[in-house]
């Protein structure tokens, strides 16, 4: 069995074909294997192993629990907005009097 030369123009043309595909997919999945490759050093980087994790929730509970007593101090130990407004109210008024008292002695002497 003889082929022509158009019969192995077309065996090029489909070997050039399943060639170009085979490198297409070859190319994908190295592509996909370098990004995997990536996210699994990035995720050797970053990861926290167990006992860290443990130490830093107490380390955090410690702090918020030292915070939740900063801010108990600071309600007790602070002057309410109100209670500030009433001494100025006070302080007001003897500046008040105290400025009638002056207006009162200028106006006898």
């Amino acid at each position: 069995m003889e082929f022509g030369a158009d019969t192995w123009w077309l065996v090029g043309l489909a070997v050039t074909i399943a060639i170009g595909i085979i490198g297409y997919f070859l190319k994908r999945t190295m592509s996909k294997q370098d990004q995997h490759e990536a996210d699994i050093n990035h995720i050797k980087l970053t990861y926290v192993t167990k006992e860290e994790f443990k130490e830093l929730k107490s380390d955090t509970a410690t702090s918020m629990d030292k915070l939740q007593k900063d801010v108990e101090e600071i309600k007790v130990n602070t002057l309410s907005k109100a209670d500030f407004y009433r001494s100025q109210a006070k302080t007001d008024d003897k500046i008040d009097k105290i400025y009638d008292m002056l207006i009162e002695l200028n106006k006898k002497g």
